[in-house]
């Protein structure tokens, strides 16, 4: 099974935020989705908050090369998170939503252009990347209308065609465009992912289902 929801709420990656190794997920996370998301990213999962709450997913972004906290993070959140061995960047751009403003993988990023220009290089140097400042059809909240992983994206049905090209020469791999959850264009919001699998929003459809997995590379395996 690769469909939940987080307490009847199927816009999971709010609360959830990965990469290829480690997994973070509110502290009152159901057992039955902690495990389904163990099955499916093949990683370890941690309970945690940020700022005390539980929206993990809106606040983080993540690659390999380590996580970024907002500037409200407190101190026994930060360590907590770096007790997992990830490495931690706290971040002091008041726009500090960096799920919803950034999406990353280990060969590039997009961020809003809203950004504070100062952390934006500090991002940068710290994820081993170059992010590129843009919208995604036409939202500034890049990181709530793409997803990507280090074998595919997948973007909102909005999204160009001279985007997709963009995206592509940006994120180093392939992907399109789509929905999850119904019909929603915010496709990041609703879609958890890392390069072993994937979790949606249980209110993806089996049509919806499909565009993700051929769009973020999984649809021959």
């Amino acid at each position: 099974m690769k469909l939940c929801s987080y307490f009847g709420n199927p816009w999971i990656r709010l609360y959830t935020v990965t990469n290829n190794e480690t997994t973070l997920v509110p502290i009152d996370m159901e057992e039955t989705a902690v495990k389904l998301f163990e099955e499916n990213l093949k990683t370890t999962v941690t309970r945690a908050t940020i700022s005390d709450s539980n929206l993990l997913g809106l606040y983080t972004i993540m690659n390999s090369k380590g996580i970024v906290l907002p500037n409200v993070a407190n101190a026994n959140e930060v360590a907590l998170i770096k007790k997992t061995g990830l490495n931690v960047y706290v971040s002091s751009d008041t726009q500090n939503a960096h799920g919803n403003n950034t999406v990353v993988n280990d060969h590039g990023g997009i961020v809003s252009p809203y950004t504070d220009k100062h952390e934006k290089k500090k991002i940068e140097d710290f994820l081993g990347i170059e992010l590129v400042e843009k919208r995604i059809a036409g939202y500034s909240a890049v990181g709530s209308a793409c997803i990507a992983t280090n074998k595919g994206f997948l973007a909102h049905y909005g999204t160009t065609e001279e985007d997709l090209l963009e995206l592509k020469r940006i994120f180093k791999v392939s992907g399109s465009k789509g929905t999850v959850n119904l019909g929603t264009g915010f496709v990041s919001v609703g879609v958890i992912a890392n390069i072993k699998g994937y979790v949606a929003g249980d209110k993806t459809t089996a049509f919806e289902l499909g565009r993700v997995e051929e769009s973020l590379g999984f649809l021959n395996e």
